[in-house]
């Protein structure tokens, strides 16, 4: 009879009874043993949430740097057009001076007056009705 009880498998021992061999750090994490933790399962909801505001996070700073590289952009494209603005400013007040109309007149074949105009005045009593 003894024989019979040698061929049956002993009953396993429950894993909690086995004694944990403690590994390191690293060993845990490269592992894959820290995924499956009992405080990562039991916090698995704050954690994809806190990851969903990471890429938020990230997202926003790129969005941000892009606004600010348009910014930039347009400083100085509006630099440029001031530039060209002052530029054209400057060539109309050299055109409106008195001495630049009048060799701009003088092309054109006329004179400038020496004597002021004459004002001709209107002495017609007649009123109407």
């Amino acid at each position: 009879m003894s024989e019979i009880f040698e061929n049956i498998p002993q009953e396993a021992t429950p894993e909690s009874a086995k004694p944990k061999v403690k590994k390191g750090f690293l060993a845990t994490v490269f592992g894959g043993d820290l995924l499956t933790g009992n405080f990562v399962q039991k916090h698995l909801g704050l954690i994809g949430f806190i990851g969903l505001l990471l890429i938020l996070d990230i997202a926003l700073q790129y969005k941000f740097e892009d606004y600010q590289k348009q910014i930039q952009r347009n400083n100085k494209e509006l630099n440029e057009q001031r530039t060209i603005y002052n530029e054209s400013m400057s060539a109309l007040e050299i055109k409106k001076r008195q001495s630049q109309v009048a060799q701009d007149i003088a092309k054109m074949g006329l004179k400038e007056l020496s004597s002021p105009p004459v004002i001709l005045e209107s002495t017609d009593t007649l009123s109407h009705p």
